[in-house]
């Protein structure tokens, strides 16, 4: 008599499998992150101001805020990329449960021609309940993966809404920078008109020349072509703002307001608070957990897999009789699936996982580092165009003062009118640097919020202060 092969058989394939699947030598995680030598030795630490956004006391900014978080377009994509993730948590977290299938049927079959010729129904009825056991927590590796990608995404989600505060705020700025800018070149028009009428009427009593008429006349068309140029900065400006808003192509918006000035220092914190603050390095670090867990389900994917099957069916004749319990059959089996050659395949994508979360995680590193780097670079330029807004606002009353004493003595006969052309431009140069200075330490400011991932959402910013508390 012949011995059963079945049991040997099932044990080398097990023992196959096990051998080919051990699991190889994957080194952990390894993003420790230090400071950079002589982070922030200048800098005071503390914690970053909660509410940004109501230190840049801007009413309309605010408002605007609020309108651009509900219906900026791009940020409902990343919402829905949210969505997304959240659904596919829901179908990894069904692989680990049981799946139950009903199907049913009815056919007829007969013998054709003749007249024995005769006709019959079937009924079928049946249900099939299988599980695929989780031996090696490979369906838990790949809910947790689902877990992470869906935190990143939240993560993701928050960064988003940041950058687009960011956005908005610096394109609001630009467009109050252009509108003085506007005022500022027209103001300038207004004044050369004066002088052109001043100088002819000079003229004609002989106390000028010709040259002065023309050299005013220059200025002044000069001056009405940078306001044309200006007036197209100013509309696109608003475009670009409107667009944040969800708002384009209204051609509505006006930026009140000119340019607050803060001189306010901001505590830029600790490394370790930077790294948690911000959403996108927190994205990049939950990427890069999620990376892991496919490396772990890759490995488990080439260990057997084991299932549970249970059919429960009916056959019948006749609809009325199909649920008698002697129409009903049953059946339980279990399953052992190994691949013993594939090419190469499995091994491979456990290879190519391993190296896709290498690639993460050195990514991740170089992220907080520059994180870092670009929080002490804004910090400095904090600092540097502080000090280039004094000199500039000194600049321009010296340079104005120079511009009334040459008007002066240009009309006393003292000094020709090209003393006067000088002074004016100097004049009109320091006052649009002092507009475009101020904008610069608004929107370094604004930058530099973003980049410590401060809070900027007044219900975010309680909670914050209800957690600490």
């Amino acid at each position: 008599m012949r011995r059963p092969m079945f049991k040997p058989l099932f044990l080398a394939i097990t023992c196959a499998g096990l051998a080919a699947c051990m699991p190889a030598d994957i080194k952990p995680i390894n993003a420790t992150v230090e400071p950079p030598a002589g982070w922030q030795r200048d800098q005071p630490s503390a914690p970053v101001t909660v509410n940004w956004l109501v230190q840049l006391q801007d009413t309309q900014l605010q408002q605007l805020v609020t309108q651009a978080l509900a219906d900026n377009r791009g940020l409902a994509q990343s919402r829905l990329q949210v969505e997304q993730a959240r659904q596919q948590l829901v179908v990894s977290g069904a692989a680990q449960l049981p799946t139950l299938d009903l199907s049913s049927g009815i056919s007829r079959a007969g013998s054709p021609g003749g007249a024995g010729r005769s006709t019959s129904d079937s009924f079928s009825l049946d249900g099939r309940l299988s599980w695929q056991l989780d031996i090696w927590g490979q369906l838990n590796d790949q809910q947790r993966q689902a877990q992470l990608n869906l935190a990143a995404q939240q993560a993701s989600l928050a960064d988003a809404e940041q950058q687009l505060v960011r956005d908005l705020a610096r394109g609001w700025y630009q467009l109050q920078e252009a509108q003085l800018l506007q005022a500022l070149f027209e103001q300038r028009r207004s004044n050369l008109q004066e002088n052109l009428s001043l100088i002819q009427a000079r003229y004609q009593q002989g106390l000028n020349s010709a040259l002065d008429i023309y050299l005013a006349r220059n200025d002044l068309h000069a001056e009405q072509a940078r306001i044309s140029a200006q007036q197209q900065t100013v509309l696109q400006a608003r475009r670009a703002v409107e667009q944040l808003l969800g708002a384009y192509p209204a051609g509505l918006l006006q930026a009140e307001g000119a340019l607050p000035l803060l001189d306010s220092a901001i505590p830029a914190g600790l490394p370790a608070e930077l790294v948690s603050r911000r959403p996108d390095l927190q994205a990049s670090w939950l990427s890069l957990l999620a990376a892991d867990a496919a490396v772990a389900i890759a490995q488990k994917d080439r260990f057997p897999a084991i299932t549970l099957t249970s059919n429960l069916g009916s056959r019948s004749n006749a609809l009325a009789d199909l649920l008698q319990s002697g129409n009903l059959a049953w059946s339980l089996a279990g399953a052992l699936s190994q691949s013993l050659f594939d090419g190469g395949r499995r091994e491979a994508l456990q290879a190519q996982r391993l190296a896709e979360r290498q690639q993460l995680e050195q990514g991740y590193l170089d992220t907080v580092y520059k994180a870092f780097e670009q929080v002490e670079n804004l910090l400095g330029n904090q600092s540097a165009l502080q000090q280039q807004y004094g000199f500039y606002v000194q600049a321009r009353d010296n340079a104005e003062t120079a511009e009334t004493l040459a008007f002066e003595q240009y009309q006393k006969g003292l000094a020709n009118y090209t003393t006067v052309l000088e002074s004016q431009r100097r004049a009109f140069d320091a006052r649009t640097n002092v507009i475009r200075l101020r904008s610069q330490l608004l929107v370094n400011r604004v930058e530099l919020y973003r980049a410590l991932g401060g809070d900027f959402n007044p219900a975010a910013a309680a909670t914050k202060s209800e957690n600490n508390a």
